[in-house]
């Protein structure tokens, strides 16, 4: 939690949103000492601690990330569109020399290009090198594409998309559909197609992933204030409370009672049933608008 962070060690929390690279490395290696510390044994489970931060001040719109977000660490919300399997990444890498068989490394991988040798100590050629497989360490890799909510769109404006990469235990954490909160750095990268298409150099934008949340049930039920409590209790015994919903669906579109009534049908869903604990019935139903 930043906040706490920044009660407690206001130098660190002053430099990690300004320097999040060199800090996150420095903060993985502290935690990792202090767990060997308590747990010699660790390193038989996980090689690797990621610290992760939560909870900074300033929640920053996909739409009004600039080049003045470049390298720092930011939080922005948004809704999962798409998302890639999980893949191999190179982490630790280590090199077979083809003329003499010396095995060099490891080298660190960064995220945006490849690191190799270019000389080997042994016998002092200059390859040809070949990644050894079996010496070689990776890490999960899985790429997400997040874009504005609906409902923090202005109107007449298409919604903005940013892509996020996930590591470590990050994969799989959420998937297309879900609302989440991402924590991460803002960075940059090369893009070929963009400089065909813009001219050099322009570079693409992409945001490291740090820590991401889900926005389910449980974190908008603990955003809820006093007076929307009382408005969803008046609501809940209004008779008309079906026809205020459905008016409330596309109200510049005038009739189409159905399709409303079926759009709002399919958002509420229903109750699920299990009579006997036998047979499951789910509450959602099928609505086909044509």
């Amino acid at each position: 939690n930043y906040n706490i962070l920044a009660a407690q060690e206001q130098v660190i929390a002053y430099f990690l949103p300004e320097a999040p690279h060199e800090m996150l490395l420095i903060l993985d290696e502290a935690a990792h000492e202090v767990v060997l510390s308590m747990f010699p044994k660790y390193d038989q489970i996980s090689r690797t601690i990621h610290v992760r931060i939560s909870h900074l001040p300033l929640v920053e719109e996909i739409r009004a990330l600039r080049q003045l977000h470049l390298n720092q660490l930011i939080r922005t919300a948004g809704v999962v569109t798409s998302s890639t399997s999980i893949l191999p990444q190179l982490s630790l890498v280590k090199y077979d020399c083809q003329k003499c068989g010396c095995l060099i490394g490891p080298f660190t991988q960064n995220q945006f290009q490849e690191v190799r040798p270019s000389i080997c100590p042994d016998c002092q050629s200059n390859g040809p090198f070949d990644v050894n497989m079996e010496e070689t360490l990776y890490q999960n890799y899985q790429k997400i594409t997040i874009q504005e909510s609906p409902g923090k769109v202005a109107a007449g404006r298409l919604p903005r998309s940013k892509d996020a990469i996930l590591l470590a235990d990050l994969v799989d954490s959420c998937k297309p559909g879900d609302e989440v909160e991402l924590t991460g750095i803002y960075t940059n990268n090369y893009d070929g197609s963009l400089n065909t298409a813009n001219g050099f150099p322009v570079f693409a934008t992409i945001i490291l992933a740090n820590h991401i949340t889900r926005k389910d049930n449980k974190m908008i039920i603990a955003d809820l204030t006093d007076d929307d409590i009382k408005q969803m209790n008046d609501l809940s015994k209004d008779e008309k409370i079906s026809e205020r919903v459905m008016a409330s669906i596309a109200p510049s579109i005038y009739g189409h009672e159905d399709i409303k009534r079926g759009i709002a049908l399919a958002l509420f869903g229903g109750e699920p049933k299990n009579p006997g604990q036998k047979h499951r019935v789910r509450g959602d139903i099928n609505v086909l608008l044509r």
